[in-house]
């Protein structure tokens, strides 16, 4: 069975990112759960057992639609970690970012301009992650859910619920690197390097 043409899913990633622009660092966090989690937990889902599965990384020098495309290509990897190739149903992407919801509706646009600007004939600075994206798509050929962020509680649907954790979770990380930085007296002190809960 297939849905638009995509293999019956089987996995579901939800992907969010929280970003402080004046100091351009980032914490991406992505939580993979089994398509049937939906099915399985009827009513109010245990929060406590989602964030555990919540999995974080710190990005510098980045901005936050870049944080946005850095945290999926990094939650793509832990699912090919993890799933790929034992499994091969299909998978569903979360995200409440408008650019990666987008992405698939300017694929043929961006690949004939070569990824550059049309007005300068620029290289786009997010080129190499909008390629990434791209490639990724091809191989693994998952399918995108476009999620309201930061809906009312009571607004919320279970998989809203799901991304509101993440959302929740990258906030708090990177509130903690943050802190983390202030304690220091420079961000640029404090390690930048990937961070896993």
């Amino acid at each position: 069975m297939t849905t638009r043409g995509l293999p019956l899913v089987s996995h579901l990633l939800f992907t969010d990112g929280s970003v402080n622009p004046e100091q351009r660092l980032g914490v991406g966090a992505c939580l993979l759960l089994p398509a049937s989690f939906l099915a399985d937990s009827a009513g109010e889902i245990d929060r406590s057992e989602l964030t555990r599965g919540c999995l974080y990384r710190r990005f510098s020098d980045t901005s936050s639609t870049e944080l946005e495309l850095q945290t999926l290509l990094w939650g793509l990897s832990i699912y090919r970690e993890q799933v790929v190739p034992a499994d091969c149903g299909g998978l569903r992407l979360y995200s409440d970012s408008q650019c990666i919801t987008g992405l698939a509706g300017r694929r043929e646009r961006l690949e004939v301009q070569g990824f550059s600007a049309a007005r300068s004939g620029k290289i786009l600075a997010n080129a190499p992650l909008y390629r990434a994206f791209f490639a990724a798509s091809d191989e693994l050929g998952f399918e995108v859910v476009k999620l309201v962020g930061h809906c009312r509680k009571a607004d919320r649907d279970k998989v809203q619920q799901i991304f509101a954790v993440v959302d929740q979770y990258a906030r708090r990380e990177l509130g903690h690197w943050l802190g983390e930085a202030r304690a220091v007296g420079n961000s640029s002190d404090v390690e930048i390097a990937t961070r896993f809960h």
